[in-house]
């Protein structure tokens, strides 16, 4: 077997050991061990599912504050986790800058979708360029703030298996030909994750297309002045051709920051007036996320 499909088996394997481990977890369960673990209850990982070193843990903070200790975390035991615990997902929207139960449930939903945020229960930049994303993929408007369509987007368990599979080939074909064209392998998976979610059939309503999000002007661009070639309206050729322009435009502008803020608002616009405010909110969510993939 050769290393690019090793790689792809291995990615493959990985993403659906998560989605299969995670159909017996719980994003409540994971919110309640962040909890003890802030509390100093609970060392195990975060991983939603309630067992015995969870309910240990929650036993032990129900004596330490006079309640009866089942080992469940109902209202109760809620309300002695303080206001940290007082909202579950869904009841308030979430934005940068909230923090608390219902964050560490939208954080542990990200993971179980493909992009592993820290579950810290903060809602920070890394977590929002992850929410935009899953926006992206899911065509829906990608303002990182979440809502009802964002969280039944998380939630929805049909076709999970499928779509990891699908971010598996992504993320194998990134890793191959970024190799090839000398590209920041991560740096570009973060670029197709901010632009598609690394959902592959993605078409935006003025026609980008793909991983990459291509317009059709800028595919002409790179086969006939970049490449001199034409290229398969797939995913590998989506990869390629967006990999061979973010090649271009980091060459162009000579640095990250710049090439993503062209990318994203237009390198004559960058060329003339800077990278601005939209451009400076683009770059810095692509590298708040680049970490992470």
């Amino acid at each position: 077997m050769g290393r690019r499909a090793c790689i792809l088996a291995l990615v493959a394997a990985a993403s659906l050991a998560a989605a299969t481990a995670a159909r017996s977890a719980s994003p409540n369960v994971a919110a309640l061990q962040l909890a003890l673990f802030q509390r100093g209850f609970y060392k195990g990982a975060f991983d939603g599912i309630a067992g015995p070193q969870t309910r240990r843990a929650t036993k032990r903070f129900q004596w330490r504050h006079h309640l009866r200790p089942d080992g469940v975390a109902g209202p109760k035991t809620r309300s002695a986790l303080g206001r940290w615990a007082r909202h579950d997902l869904g009841r308030r929207l979430l934005r940068r800058g909230r923090r608390g139960w219902d964050v560490a449930q939208l954080q542990f939903l990200l993971r179980r979708n493909g992009i592993f945020v820290s579950l810290d229960g903060i809602f920070g930049q890394i977590t929002q360029a992850a929410v935009l994303g899953i926006q992206r993929g899911a065509d829906l408007k990608a303002d990182g703030v979440v809502g009802p369509q964002t969280i039944g987007v998380l939630r929805r368990t049909r076709g999970r298996l499928t779509r990891l599979g699908a971010q598996a080939h992504v993320r194998g074909q990134i890793d191959r030909w970024s190799r090839y064209y000398g590209v920041d392998g991560r740096l570009a998976c973060a670029l197709a994750w901010m632009e598609s979610g690394h959902q592959p059939d993605l078409t935006s309503s003025t026609g980008a297309w793909g991983v990459f999000q291509i317009m059709p002007g800028t595919w002409r661009y790179v086969e006939r002045v970049l490449a001199d070639r034409r290229y398969p309206r797939n995913v590998e050729g989506n990869v390629r051709v967006g990999l061979l322009y973010l090649r271009h435009l980091l060459q162009r502008f000579g640095g990250t920051r710049a090439a993503l803020a062209a990318w994203y608002i237009g390198p004559a616009f960058v060329q003339k007036h800077g990278i601005g405010r939209r451009g400076q909110w683009f770059a810095e969510n692509v590298l708040a996320i680049r970490p992470r993939c």
